[in-house]
């Protein structure tokens, strides 16, 4: 349809070799080596670093319509949130993850936001939730209750937005 098409993933759960890079002109899947995923070790770089790698192809893409999708992966266990977010955080360190994925989409975002980019949709999403404890579970992955099967799901447009709960 002529898009140009550009993914930037964060982990190793969406490395290139699982096919999920077909399709795209981009796809930017450079991870540490290191990923052990039977004992749920997972190579893994920070969204800033993401972001900043899929900013710069969307600002020389802009001939053509495009179509971006940007994976990040830092509210993932083990919760070390950068600073200033580990301090602020210090006692919640996943809702400093949380506070900093927020930080690092920002620059991509905010000019979208600001109208100082075209019209665009954006789609933000979550693969599933934490349980943090609940049912005896820290993080997710055993068990499906609402703490790790409700996501957040938010559509915005040149219209507006719209974000509601899917029942």
């Amino acid at each position: 349809a002529g898009y140009r098409t550009g993914a930037f993933v964060a982990a190793y759960p969406l490395d290139s070799e699982f096919g999920l890079d077909r399709g795209f002109d981009v796809y930017d899947d450079r991870l540490p080596k290191g990923s052990r995923p039977t004992e749920f070790v997972m190579a893994e770089r920070r969204g800033d670093e993401v972001v900043t790698a899929a900013l710069a192809w969307w600002n020389r893409s802009k001939e053509k319509p495009r179509f971006l999708w940007v994976h990040l992966f830092d509210p993932h266990a083990p919760y070390v949130p950068p600073e200033p977010f580990a301090r602020r955080y210090g006692k919640d360190p996943y809702q400093g993850e949380v506070a900093a994925t927020d930080s690092f989409l920002a620059p991509l975002l905010g000019p979208h936001l600001d109208g100082k980019e075209r019209p665009a949709t954006i789609v933000v999403t979550s693969d599933h939730g934490e349980a943090l404890g609940e049912h005896g579970e820290l993080t997710h992955g055993l068990f499906a209750y609402e703490p790790t099967l409700r996501v957040p799901l938010v559509v915005w447009g040149a219209g507006g937005s719209r974000g509601g709960r899917i029942q």
